[in-house]
């Protein structure tokens, strides 16, 4: 994992020193965009129902994107995704967002752009058995519900079309590796562990984005 995160990290850097030598001013530095997302959580069933869940959760959603051209070659990119909860095909426990601020590198040509990006960020999941606050009762042990907030990275590649001027047309595809803590689950009649560490997790993501 570590390995592979310095290997993208390293790329990033080759070119975003590239991209400095070559820098150019950009005559639309400003990117603004919408999108549709998807991300296979690994191994998540588990993580909400320890004792008879397995197997991934897929769930969609839709965000924004914001953007500053430093150059050409190198962008500074954010984005925010909301998961609902029981909308866009999605049947989950608690509502998922996540949110990402990082850099995007690479090369743009006249009518497409091919980059790799590494954007650290957060992921944060809602309705989710809290971890360590359990109490015991006469019939076991009881958790509360509480909200999670867990660091995330999301590293991989970009597809640009650029269709018109100032017209974008992107597709990502990334993989998102989150850090999960440790976590207590209430059964009867005792506590149930859930070891934390890195997962990594498929992400697709399709938009349109203008430039201004």
């Amino acid at each position: 994992m570590r390995r592979i995160i310095m290997g993208l990290s390293a790329i990033v850097c080759l070119v975003t020193v590239n991209a400095g030598v070559n820098a150019q001013d950009e005559k639309h530095p400003f990117e603004v965009g919408g999108m549709y997302t998807v991300i296979q959580l690994s191994d998540f069933q588990s993580r909400i129902f320890p004792l008879t869940g397995r197997g991934d959760n897929v769930v969609s959603g839709i965000g924004g994107r914001f953007g500053y051209n430093v150059t050409k070659h190198l962008t500074i990119d954010s984005e925010a995704t909301f998961f609902p909860e029981a909308h866009l095909l999605n049947e989950e426990v608690g509502q998922k967002m996540q949110g990402f601020l990082g850099v995007k590198a690479g090369i743009r040509k006249h009518r497409v752009g091919v980059f790799a990006k590494a954007r650290p960020g957060v992921m944060w999941f809602g309705e989710f058995p809290s971890r360590g606050s359990c109490s015991t009762t006469t019939f076991g042990s009881v958790c509360g519900v509480a909200h999670e907030k867990d660091f995330a990275l999301d590293v991989g590649g970009v597809f640009e079309f650029y269709p018109a001027d100032r017209l974008i047309v992107r597709a990502d595809v990334g993989d998102t590796i989150i850090k999960y803590p440790q976590r207590v689950f209430a059964t009867f009649p005792t506590l149930v562990t859930v070891n934390g560490g890195w997962k990594n997790n498929l992400q697709l993501s399709f938009g349109v984005g203008w430039r201004f």
